[in-house]
């Protein structure tokens, strides 16, 4: 039985089905717990915390997957629960002094192109904006991301798929992507400042 499958089983009540789904996924859970601990080790963030924060996200996953959207559980359910770390993370983060050791949380390839010490993650996770969650499972809001990409160039609207996945569920960082299409590097940092800039205008961003 697909994840696909069992999740299905697991939001109409069946525990069984959400357990064997939890188990197919807890080894990558813990791989990623430990990435996570090893890359924020200034932090003393603890693997098995992270764990926590990480099965906590999964079992949400479990609960908002929409399966009529085409993607695989598998994908939906690390991002939820790589967003759940890096929120304690972040918490972590914030009870450092400000005048303690100043740390990255870029994670890539979400790097912003216009500043190098800041991250596309961030901001798509201000106050301002939705998360990569929300914008997954409210359907209106997944629909206006690709009517907005349909409404930007086909340049920008290829660059931009392939940059962070829309077709691959594979996100590619930006010497990847300069390399994919042929481009010097300081050409693809100034396509994707002007096509990010022209998604979030059509987004409302």
């Amino acid at each position: 039985m697909t994840n696909e499958e069992l999740c299905i089983l697991a939001q109409s009540g069946n525990a069984d089905a959400e357990n064997e789904l939890i188990d197919h996924l807890l080894p990558s859970l813990k791989a990623l717990a430990a990435k996570f601990e090893a890359q924020y080790s200034g932090l003393q963030v603890e693997a098995d915390d992270l764990l926590q924060e990480g099965a906590i996200g999964l079992l949400r996953a479990v609960h908002s997957f929409l399966p009529d959207k085409g993607n695989l559980f598998q994908t939906y359910a690390s991002r939820v629960s790589e967003n759940a770390m890096m929120d304690y993370v972040r918490k972590c983060a914030s009870a450092v002094p400000s005048t303690g050791q100043m740390l990255s949380l870029d994670i890539e390839p979400y790097n912003d192109p216009d500043n190098d010490e800041s991250s596309f993650y961030d901001r798509l996770f201000s106050e301002y904006t939705k998360t990569p969650e929300q914008i997954y499972i409210e359907k209106e809001t997944y629909e206006e991301v690709h009517h907005a990409l349909d409404m930007i160039s086909p340049r920008e609207r290829t660059y931009l798929r392939y940059r962070y996945g829309f077709d691959d569920d594979l996100p590619h960082d930006r010497v990847e992507t300069a390399t994919h299409f042929h481009l010097s590097d300081s050409r693809a940092k100034s396509i994707e400042r002007t096509a990010l800039h022209s998604f979030r205008e059509e987004l409302h961003w």
